[in-house]
């Protein structure tokens, strides 16, 4: 049996979005929703989007009841409305920001295929993936802590090219001088306590280390979020808890978002790879997950 690794994780903080965790929902599929509910979002999304109302209603069908459970409208006393969603759904940044387009998942045959055994329809799968790899890859990208940005700072100052000169900027009460002593500067800023620094209230804002989130915890957020939201038809036996279909198409999305090699498709996102998708699985069973949009009231 093949097993192909995932690439290697990058540390990242969340610090920077608002880690929605509700106890109090349990995913559902858009099929689930009353009717009602679903003709009320769709009401808001063509006056957010006006001419584009229509395409976007049936790219994000799948997203409904994701949006709507993402936030407790009625805790914060405000309902979703249609300016809300043109901040949450910005379809033209997500593609330029993730490099995923319609045509790559089109040509992409394993999924294609594990899309249609698993009954679903295309354009809202795709939506739902875009919609999370931007999300969730915000979280990923490296934040560095205060102290590697003093370490970079220090460093910078080192390698200044000939001909360049650093210079502090010092405001003390009404004085205000400035020095333009690259030495000076850089011994000024290696003089800083990083003990202290260590332990002040910065810490929390920039984590270092055991406080940040992995890819590798992002890969498990996505594809276990779309297991949850998605109406998957189950039309195969399980193998465990989850089928074949399920598998081949959860591969195949992490292949889709570059999470793994994008060499031999058909057996990277088949049974012949189950090992890399257990083994995700089995990591980060029981992890809760956060989700992805940022609080935006």
């Amino acid at each position: 049996m093949a097993n192909f690794e995932m690439k290697p994780c990058q540390e990242t903080t969340s610090v920077y979005f608002n880690n929605i965790i509700r106890d109090d929902v349990s995913p559902v599929s858009v099929d689930s929703l009353p009717q009602e509910t679903v003709d009320n979002f769709n009401r808001q999304v063509m006056l957010a989007f006006g001419p584009d109302g229509e395409a976007t209603v049936r790219r994000i069908h799948y997203l409904v009841p994701y949006i709507l459970q993402s936030i407790d409208w009625d805790e914060y006393g405000i309902p979703l409305k249609a300016w809300q969603l043109q901040y949450y759904y910005r379809r033209d940044r997500f593609i330029d920001k993730t490099g995923l387009d319609y045509e790559k998942f089109l040509d992409h045959e394993p999924l294609q295929r594990s899309i249609s055994a698993l009954g679903l329809d295309p354009e809202p799968t795709f939506e739902f993936i875009l919609f999370l790899k931007y999300y969730f890859g915000m979280r990923s990208e490296l934040r560095h802590s205060a102290l590697e940005q003093l370490s970079m700072a220090c460093d910078a100052l080192k390698d200044l090219p000939d001909g360049k000169t650093a210079s502090m900027d010092i405001k003390v009460g009404s004085k205000h001088f400035v020095i333009s002593n690259t030495g000076f500067v850089r011994d000024a800023l290696l003089s800083i306590d990083r003990e202290r620094l260590r332990s002040g209230a910065f810490v929390n804002d920039f984590s270092e280390g055991s406080a940040r989130d992995k890819i590798r915890a992002i890969d498990y957020y996505m594809i276990k979020t779309l297991l949850d939201y998605l109406p998957v038809n189950i039309r195969t036996a399980r193998t465990g808890m989850y089928t074949q279909d399920e598998r081949n198409f959860c591969l195949s999305v992490l292949s889709l978002c570059g999470r793994l090699p994008d060499t031999e498709r058909d057996i990277v996102c088949s049974r012949d790879n189950n090992i890399t998708f257990d083994r995700l699985m089995r990591e980060f069973r029981g992890v809760r997950i956060p989700f992805a949009m940022e609080l935006f009231l």
